[in-house]
């Protein structure tokens, strides 16, 4: 399991919206700089995710909570994400190439591969928004009413992303 601490936010009926601060996790490697991972996580890094989860705590605005996803859920969803536009790209190329159109044709036409595998990834992921074996649960609070928001200052509200609109 994958824990996270956050802070609820919001209430809204029987969620609670939780802000987590993403960590940089590689800032003691030596490759930081040329990795994609720690490229993409300088750029994270510091940004609050919005995330909702469903309430079942009874916890307040301000607490501060602990939150899990099994780690199964993530590498599915990962693998996922990256292997269903890859090999929609694939496929769309071989298909075309079969049919001996020109190189700018094959590409156009993979290139819309890629898209769909892109879309169907998207309506995919709207479908395992509901299934509560990807959906982070709230497993227990550490404070509660601290008051705290999870934007420290000089943070914009523009630096929150809102993982359920990915």
């Amino acid at each position: 399991m994958l824990h996270e601490t956050g802070i609820v936010a919001e209430l809204v009926g029987d969620l609670a919206i939780v802000q987590t601060q993403n960590k940089l996790a590689c800032s003691s490697c030596k490759i930081v700089d040329t990795c994609g991972n720690g490229i993409v996580e300088k750029y994270l890094s510091g940004k609050i995710f919005s995330s909702e989860v469903y309430n079942r705590l009874n916890a307040k605005v301000g607490d501060q909570v602990v939150l899990e996803i099994p780690k199964a859920s993530i590498t599915k969803a990962s693998i996922i994400v990256y292997l269903v536009p890859l090999l929609s790209f694939i496929l769309f190329a071989s298909v075309a190439s079969l049919f001996s159109y020109s190189e700018n044709i094959i590409i156009l036409i993979s290139l819309f591969g890629l898209a769909l595998g892109f879309v169907v990834t998207k309506f995919y992921n709207r479908r395992l928004l509901i299934n509560e074996l990807y959906l982070p649960k709230m497993v227990s609070i550490v404070n509660t009413g601290s008051g705290n928001n999870c934007l420290s200052a000089g943070q914009k509200s523009s630096d929150i992303i809102d993982v359920n609109q990915i």
